[in-house]
């Protein structure tokens, strides 16, 4: 599978959104249209300071994800995340990618290929969402969101024009549990991914978060 930046870059930030919220599903929604952009306008900042705490509550977490492209693939892989900053993203083979933060630099390295591509994480929207201090209000252009007896529905996207795209976070109303998360591109595509098997603020080993070059002068410096 291809992946270009833009799709790489808002397939992690959907993951890492799964990532830092409480609760699961190993079931996939497909998006809904809303009837308006906010079912409640006088309470979206009440709404968005529930969520900012429920994102805020977990630090480390380690599960496995399924990934749906707009192309109806279906990816799995694991997922490790250690806030502030850190993630690892790692697909089943034989999908060769393999995501790194180490909380400065987002690393995206082919295994297959052997290339490697690389971005500050401070430029993409991943960054608002592995702060140690989340605050969708702050940090995001908030454009929609949708409440119902069955989802809580809010829709963001990058408040300073640089990324094109938005995305779907869809919480339990009740428990706040996440049900989905949805990357719509600028071309109408749509990416879904979904968590399982998540075990919450365990020990990870650090070492995951590194990137294939530190290890390689790591190696080097012990000879």
């Amino acid at each position: 599978m291809k992946i270009t930046k833009s799709i790489f870059l808002g397939t992690i930030t959907a993951i890492a959104l799964g990532a830092i919220a409480i609760g699961q599903t190993g079931q996939a929604y497909a998006p809904a249209q809303p009837v308006a952009a906010f079912t409640n306008p006088q309470t979206v900042e009440t709404d968005l300071a529930r969520l900012d705490a429920a994102l805020n509550n977990i630090t480390n977490f380690e599960g496995r994800f399924t990934q749906y492209s707009p192309e109806g693939q279906v990816e799995t892989g694991v997922i490790f995340i250690s806030r502030p900053g850190r993630m690892r993203f790692e697909y089943d083979a034989p999908n060769p990618l393999l995501v790194v933060s180490d909380g400065v630099t987002l690393v995206q390295h082919d295994k297959a290929l052997e290339t490697t591509d690389r971005v500050p994480l401070s430029s993409t929207p991943l960054n608002y969402f592995l702060k140690e201090n989340v605050q969708l209000a702050r940090d995001t252009e908030v454009v929609g969101l949708i409440k119902s007896p069955q989802e809580i529905r809010v829709t963001s996207r990058d408040g300073s024009g640089e990324m094109d795209g938005e995305i779907s976070m869809i919480f339990d109303p009740q428990t706040l549990a996440f049900k989905s998360w949805i990357i719509a591109d600028s071309f109408g595509g749509q990416t879904q991914v979904v968590l399982s098997d998540l075990r919450y603020n365990d020990n990870i080993d650090p070492r995951l978060f590194r990137h294939r070059d530190e290890d390689r002068r790591d190696r080097r410096r012990r000879r």
